[in-house]
């Protein structure tokens, strides 16, 4: 075989062999390939917001505060929940209380079935993994890392941030009745019973 042709039959060849090598496939597709199996916080705190938050557990504030107060070491190893090796421990508690005041970062109420029980509704300054933890919305055993564990706090605290706290602070009043449900932290070598502060998931003007 003469050299030119020779040269032409071996381009064509490798033309062809890189064509049928090369896959082509929806942008949109592959985006969605690459994603399988990548945790999603925002979709999965939107879920458990819709779907699962009515029906958590949660201990009646005045009981709480009640059961604290005469033993709290016991009360809180045993109903709530910690992570790791810490004094801190976390519970959900649900009320009534009439708005006393409007504070900076909180609303103040005062519990309704009691004579002098009060407790803050936080509304600014939230962050941290009070409401993860007290909800048991997930356990770090679950997760590939604590990357993803990690952000479930992150996006639990904008969810609140964005959607649970602006209409209520926009709306409420002094002397407003309110029903709340959300999470608090005790610390058993600093408690600060007669201060407890909520980090809201549920907030209703009655």
């Amino acid at each position: 075989m003469k050299k030119p042709i020779k040269r032409i039959v071996i381009t064509v060849i490798i033309v062809l062999a890189g064509y049928n090598a090369v896959f082509f496939e929806p942008l949109d597709k592959k985006n969605a390939a690459a994603n399988v199996g990548v945790f999603d916080p925002i979709q999965f705190v939107d879920s458990f917001m819709e779907a699962e938050v009515k029906n958590v557990s949660a201990t009646e504030a005045n009981e709480l505060i009640a059961s604290l107060t005469l033993d709290l070491v016991r009360v809180s190893t045993e109903k709530g929940r910690k992570m790791g090796v810490s004094n801190d421990y976390y519970f959900m508690v649900e009320g009534n209380g009439v708005v006393q005041a409007i504070e900076e970062e909180n609303v103040l109420l005062s519990l309704i079935g009691s004579d002098n029980n009060e407790i803050r509704i936080a509304t600014d300054f939230i962050f941290g993994n009070t409401i993860r933890e007290a909800t048991a919305i997930a356990n770090i055993g679950d997760f590939q890392n604590t990357m993803d564990f990690n952000t479930i706090s992150v996006a639990l605290n904008d969810k609140v941030r964005t959607t649970i706290v602006p209409p209520f602070i926009k709306n409420v009043k002094v002397n407003d009745s309110v029903y709340f449900k959300g999470g608090i932290k005790v610390n058993t070598k600093n408690p600060t019973i007669e201060d407890l502060r909520v980090i809201p998931l549920i907030l209703n003007i009655q």
